[in-house]
């Protein structure tokens, strides 16, 4: 039969006797980006590639002949042993280590290592990977996750994490103590269930553009519902979390603003009744004879008589400004026992002292 010929113009055979000559295996060997080394049985290292001795920064002379603890860290020896144990036993070990350079620098390696016999002789032969750098992304990542996670549960305001339907997956400590929740029965809810329907429609409209792709207003105030009923306003700012195009989760910070909501509200309704209370007395007619009775009840109850005594006036025309002012929210109607008395109304009387005193007059 022909002899099959390779494009180099060697035989199999030639070839076959190629790989098996010790200098074309150590060529290869100390070719290898990664760390190549032969310990015999009393653990002591009888080779080490150029790649090895640069992995672990000792020089040749000091690691040659000398026992593979040398350059473990003491506290990774019992590890060290139980893999060289299963070594020994003929269990192939793939496993991660730190070891030690001679400067005294902590290195991450990955180990491959195997039994084999060479001139009759036990030798592990194991194939070493520096991982140092990856290892240090990874302390890098997790002390970034854990500081993420302390200002994350630790922040003054609510932070959270829902996903593009609006199902809450996280919220911090201050969130949940705000909303009444505790961690284990809010996780999953919806963000419609939190909501009152004029802030519902915010978020819809807010989804909506997010599935459209358009551009969403960061910042909006939205009205929450608390487990127990109460009501309570934040201001929310959002980002999106991506996987390319894909939108995969929406990271939100909420600051409550309830105080300052319910601080506008009162100062609009203050407002507003002052500027009723300047059309009674100075804008309508019989606004003078309302001033004289607004004067005369503050700080003092009186009854319609006692008015109209006071201010000598007539009985019917002081009931009439009376009933004005009632309907209004002016003063308020109570009774002692025997008559009805008049007061001025608690939440009028800040205004009431804020008007020039020429007006009451």
């Amino acid at each position: 039969m022909d002899t099959v010929l390779l494009k180099n113009d060697l035989t199999s055979e030639e070839i076959n006797k190629m790989f098996h000559h010790e200098e074309y295996l150590r060529i290869i060997v100390e070719s290898s980006l990664d760390g190549i080394t032969v310990v015999d049985e009393q653990g002591k290292f009888e080779f080490a590639n150029d790649s090895f001795i640069r992995i672990i920064e000792w020089p040749r002379e000091e690691i040659l002949g000398n026992d593979f603890l040398k350059i473990i860290p003491q506290e990774m020896n019992e590890f060290i042993f139980m893999q060289w144990n299963n070594v020994q036993e003929g269990i192939p070990a793939d496993f991660e280590t730190k070891i030690l350079t001679k400067s005294g620098e902590i290195k991450y390696v990955k180990v491959a290592h195997t039994l084999t016999k060479i001139n009759g002789e036990k030798k592990v032969v194991s194939v070493v990977k520096d991982i140092t750098e990856n290892k240090k992304l990874e302390v890098a990542l997790k002390e970034s996750e854990a500081k993420y996670r302390d200002l994350f549960e630790n922040a003054q305001d609510a932070m959270y994490v829902v996903d593009t339907e609006g199902n809450f997956l996280k919220m911090n400590k201050v969130g949940l103590q705000g909303l009444g929740y505790i961690r284990e029965e809010f996780t999953g809810i919806n963000i419609s269930k939190l909501v009152t329907p004029e802030s519902l429609k915010i978020v819809k409209e807010r989804q909506k553009k997010r599935l459209l792709k358009e551009l969403v207003n960061q910042t909006d105030v939205i009205e929450m519902i608390c487990k127990n009923g109460e009501h309570v306003w934040v201001e929310v700012k959002t980002r999106e979390i991506k996987d390319g195009d894909r939108i995969k989760e929406i990271h939100g910070i909420a600051r409550d603003i309830t105080e300052n909501i319910k601080l506008k509200k009162e100062l609009k309704k203050s407002n507003n009744q002052r500027k009723l209370l300047c059309h009674l007395i100075e804008g309508s007619r019989g606004g003078k004879t309302r001033a004289k009775i607004l004067k005369r009840l503050t700080g003092k109850s009186y009854n319609a008589n006692q008015l109209a005594e006071a201010l000598n006036m007539d009985y019917k025309t002081i009931r009439h400004h009376l009933k004005v002012l009632i309907r209004n929210g002016i003063i308020v109607k109570n009774n002692d026992g025997y008559t009805d008395v008049y007061n001025i109304s608690k939440n009028i009387e800040s205004d009431l002292n804020d008007i020039d005193q020429e007006i009451l007059s």
